[in-house]
């Protein structure tokens, strides 16, 4: 692995220069007070108001950037009559500033969109790509975040292009993949060859970071329990009466990939759409004749935590979760998959 180091007062004209290449990807700061991974500006005073709102520290980003390659809506083609015009969205992309549990995620659903068939709205959105990931100092959120526990990070060994190390005024840069090469190459100027045993400064930063991590669960343990197929009949109800069914964990999470298809049209002309959906909603797999086989909410509930801890590992070979604590920290009543996990393995009622 290449190491460089960059300052932290040239990133700004690191992605002044990159948006004349890529679309560049950024966590911003709104004025919502959230962060969000937003879209740069080509130029001008709305580049220069983003860049002033870019936000590089252990923040968290409330929706995970899946939507970058898999938008909340989407139109898949219009038609009229017989003519059918596809929308497929192809451009090269800088994802700049990624936490490692959304690298993750994004590996996820890369290769749950090439299971089976490929699905080119996806993928011809993601073949064209520069991932730069940031590891976290500190948990971005204190009381959800388990990345250690799931070896989702805090930071990342693979699936990255470029991962940044903060080092203080600077970050140390790896570099981890051809694509990162070719980056880092294209502004010398920016990145500069690292001096002395940055390697070993980056390790201590790092087990530095993991200690920081203070939620931890028995994940290995949780997987072996689920693969199992144990009765965790009672866990599911109680989950269910206290859940709202409003959708924030599976909207906010990384690996959440259901989507459901509709067409907008008015006799022959029209637009077909997909929209994310998910399968704690009861109009998920109702069926057109109005049976609905999971009916029941505990049902429902039991579908979501055996997919991200049982089915999604049984196909993947990876667990759904990648431990980023989203659907924790969304939750209005306090249910999430790193308490769940608590609740399996230490058979004490934690929710």
């Amino acid at each position: 692995m290449i190491i460089k180091k960059i300052s932290k007062s040239d990133i700004g004209e690191l992605l002044r220069q990159s948006v004349e290449k890529w679309e560049t990807y950024v966590p911003v700061d709104t004025d919502q007070g959230d962060t969000l991974f937003t879209l740069l500006p080509k130029e001008g005073s709305e580049l220069e108001n983003a860049l002033e709102k870019v936000n590089l520290k252990d923040e968290w980003t409330v929706i995970s950037p899946k939507d970058i390659f898999f938008p909340q809506l989407e139109t898949m083609f219009s038609f009229e009559k017989d003519n059918i015009k596809e929308e497929v969205e192809s451009s090269k992309k800088l994802i700049f500033g990624l936490k490692p549990c959304d690298v993750k995620g994004i590996l996820f659903a890369d290769a749950f969109f090439k299971r089976n068939l490929d699905d080119k709205y996806y993928l011809s959105r993601a073949e064209d790509r520069v991932i730069v990931a940031i590891g976290c100092l500190q948990p971005p959120r204190p009381e959800a975040c388990f990345c250690t526990s799931a070896k989702t990070g805090p930071f990342i060994e693979e699936g990255f292009d470029l991962q940044l190390v903060d080092a203080g005024d600077e970050y140390i840069v790896e570099v981890a993949s051809d694509k990162g090469r070719e980056f880092v190459d294209l502004y010398p100027e920016l990145f500069k060859d690292a001096e002395g045993d940055v390697s070993r400064s980056a390790r201590k930063i790092k087990s530095d970071a993991a200690d920081a991590v203070k939620v931890e669960v028995d994940f290995e343990k949780a997987l072996a329990i689920m693969k199992g197929d144990p009765d965790l009949k009672e866990n599911y109800e109680r989950i269910s009466e206290r859940c709202l069914y409003c959708g924030a964990c599976v909207y906010a999470c990384p690996t959440c990939t259901c989507f459901n298809v509709f067409d907008d049209n008015k006799q022959d002309k029209g637009i077909r759409k997909r929209n994310w959906d998910a399968c704690i909603f009861e109009g998920y797999t109702r069926e057109a004749s109005q049976h609905n086989p999971r009916k029941e909410k505990s049902v429902r509930a039991a579908r979501r935590y055996e997919h991200k801890l049982k089915y999604d590992y049984k196909v993947n070979d990876v667990s759904g979760c990648v431990a980023c604590g989203r659907c924790l920290a969304s939750c209005p009543v306090n249910i999430g998959i790193s308490k769940f996990i608590e609740e399996i393995t230490t058979n004490k009622r934690i929710m």
